[in-house]
């Protein structure tokens, strides 16, 4: 293949995904003005009991005394099932705290799987087989939702609104740089893909922790969760719109859910949902594609699942555009100029509509703009963890589920890895600075810019960068 195709081809690859990502965001983001609450009615009967199941594994011991803590509050009528995962040597441990919890008048069950078959999916349908309630609330550990969904959802699911409603995901701690970054884009993720999808009449999926489903369609019609899917919540959304149930989103209340505070626990989990995501694309394609939904519903559907796409074919394209540049020293940025004009206008709106959802909660446009940036380095160092993972999804390989560190666990490293973040920054602003040198100005200028992300991540968590 000639240089210049490949060059061309690898431009292409950066440019247009992420154009298309951008201009897309931005449309449901400000969609959000659509959306209006649901409005829950429901005067009839005491509301039925709600199921919480708890899956655990290797979490640590406090934050399940402070979840059961927590529960023990609510008022609600509930029934409390904890799944252990754990090893042996821990059981004793989760035993005594469940027990402490249950003496204090919580309604709280334990049970322990000598095997963890299905991992996280495979526990949830334990605890959804032995659960008796009329409604079912998976919770993590670390996550606290607000009482007064659990009870606004009920009634909409009693109203025949909805078969499952989602809260409003909202971030519990931001006790780092990485933490805060991730709690400021979650407001404004939040508000596009929930909050914009919802005010456009689209079906939204379910969140792990933070939706209440209906046990009955959980148990009858779906027969649990698929055991063989890694996200349950992605897996569990696209069969629920093959039925034609609605999934309703709740903004008036949150989910807080933790995020992590360093970026090896932001690496394990984007990891996993990378690979989570593109797998439920696969295997569930049909049940989208058949849904009894409108076309572009169907369509948004998948360019959801398909959301880490942009940021694996744009490292692609990063690789060609090395390729071009060594077998043809051309300055494909000077040549092709105008392939760079819709994504820098459509990045602009983009974060034009970031700083407009944070400005809601936050009047600080400096510190705003700090962690959209944080956000953007942190993006671009992920991108080879994406890419491995979507590949392994695509070759249908196998993934060794990875719970996400919490707790004292964050600070646990389990020996060295190839630092692909600090190889892939280096690498390409050296190439940058080359072509810069041979008068190559546009080219290199890009590619040092592109390896500000790498070389910022390397910088404020190297640590992190080379353990596992």
């Amino acid at each position: 293949m000639d240089a210049a195709i490949i060059g061309i081809i690898g431009l292409v690859l950066i440019m247009v995904p992420s154009t298309i990502l951008f201009l897309f965001q931005t449309i449901m983001y400000h969609s959000k003005k659509k959306y209006r609450l649901p409005t829950p009615k429901y005067n009839g009967a005491r509301l039925g009991r709600v199921s919480i199941i708890i899956p655990i594994r290797k979490e640590p011991f406090e934050l399940l005394y402070e979840a059961l803590a927590f529960l023990s509050q609510l008022k609600i009528d509930k029934e409390v099932i904890v799944v252990s995962d754990d090893p042996p040597k821990r059981l004793d441990q989760i035993r005594n705290i469940v027990e402490k919890w249950r003496e204090k008048g919580l309604d709280v069950s334990l049970i322990w799987r000598s095997e963890a078959r299905g991992f996280r999916t495979g526990a949830l349908n334990v605890g959804l087989y032995a659960s008796s309630g009329r409604y079912v609330y998976v919770m993590d550990v670390d996550s606290r939702i607000d009482e007064e969904f659990l009870v606004n959802a009920a009634k909409l699911i009693e109203e025949g609104e909805a078969d499952a409603v989602v809260a409003r995901w909202a971030p519990k701690n931001r006790d780092s740089r990485i933490a805060e970054a991730i709690a400021y884009s979650m407001k404004f993720v939040v508000d596009t893909i929930y909050k914009g999808r919802a005010g456009r009449g689209l079906p939204v999926f379910p969140l792990g922790t933070g939706t209440l489903y209906k046990a009955k369609v959980l148990k009858k019609e779906l027969r649990g969760w698929d055991e063989r899917r890694i996200q349950d919540d992605m897996e569990i959304g696209a069969r629920l719109m093959r039925l034609g149930k609605r999934i309703l989103y709740y903004d008036k209340n949150k989910v807080l859910v933790e995020v992590p505070r360093r970026y090896r626990s932001l690496r394990i989990q984007q990891e996993r949902w990378a690979y989570g995501a593109l797998d439920v694309a696969l295997s569930r394609f049909k049940d989208i594609i058949l849904a009894p939904y409108p076309l572009f519903a169907r369509l948004d559907s998948l360019v959801f699942l398909l959301q880490y796409t942009p940021a694996v074919l744009g490292i692609i394209g990063v690789l060609m555009l090395v390729i071009a540049c060594i077998l043809s020293p051309i300055d494909y940025l000077q040549l092709y100029w105008f392939m760079g004009i819709p994504w820098i206008v459509s990045a602009a709106v983009y974060a034009y509509s970031y700083i407009d959802s944070l400005r809601e909660s936050d009047s600080n446009i400096w510190r705003i703009i700090v962690n959209l940036g944080r956000s953007s380095a942190t993006t671009v160092s992920l991108t080879p963890t994406l890419t491995y993972a979507s590949f392994k999804a695509l070759l249908r390989m196998p993934f060794i589920y990875k719970r996400t560190p919490k707790g004292r666990h964050e600070e646990k490293t389990h020996g060295y890895r190839v630092p692909w973040e600090l190889i892939i920054g280096a690498t390409t602003f050296l190439f940058g600075l080359y072509l810069f040198l041979i008068n190559l100005i546009y080219t290199g200028l890009w590619f040092i810019a592109y390896s500000l992300g790498y070389i910022y991540t390397c910088y404020r968590w190297f640590e992190d960068i080379i353990r596992r």
